[in-house]
């Protein structure tokens, strides 16, 4: 096994060479973490009566959207589906509700969720989340876990071999 190789850093210092099992840890932590961070992290949007809300999603037969609304102030909020009003649901002030889509027809859909309030000043807050039948987009889970596991056995030989008694020659040719 090569001594690792130190490479001349540009602010004037040097640095050894990155392990492959630490290259291989390294990353696979950036994917659950960034997967984890997608899945989990929704942003709520605000709608009042001059700013609607649109989504065009590509779902499944079996995909659900789960919709929360909370309203400011005594609000109706409607939801349309592909140009066609699904459901229209009032809220008092300060009301909290929720309503679930179920996805019979695979393709693209569009929703259009639009609020109207006697208070021009009336806020609608609307948190959107998807839940998908198929574990397409959960893939990168199991992928991160196998290279995250990898690389704890790629580093466990590395230790192994650093420590054992066999006596470990480095040799250069020339030619």
């Amino acid at each position: 096994m090569p001594m690792p190789v130190a490479y001349n850093m540009s602010g004037g210092g040097t640095a050894p060479a990155m392990k492959m099992s630490d290259v291989f840890i390294l990353v696979s932590i950036s994917i659950l973490v960034g997967a984890f961070i997608m899945h989990s992290w929704v942003d709520p949007v605000e709608i009042s009566n001059n700013n609607s809300h649109a989504l065009n999603i590509g779902m499944s037969e079996g995909d659900e959207v789960n919709m929360q609304f909370s309203a400011s102030n005594a609000t109706t909020v409607t939801i349309s589906l592909d140009g066609k009003v699904i459901e229209e649901i009032a809220l008092a002030e300060g009301a909290k509700e929720k309503y679930l889509f179920a996805v019979e027809v695979s393709g693209d859909h569009s929703f259009v969720i639009s609020a109207e309030a006697d208070d021009d000043s009336a806020i609608t807050e609307v948190i959107v989340s998807i839940d998908r039948q198929s574990m397409l987009d959960k893939i990168v889970y199991p992928v991160g876990l196998l290279l995250l596991i990898f690389g704890l056995y790629k580093r466990k030989e590395e230790m192994e071999l650093e420590h054992s008694s066999d006596d470990i020659i480095d040799a250069e040719i020339e030619s």
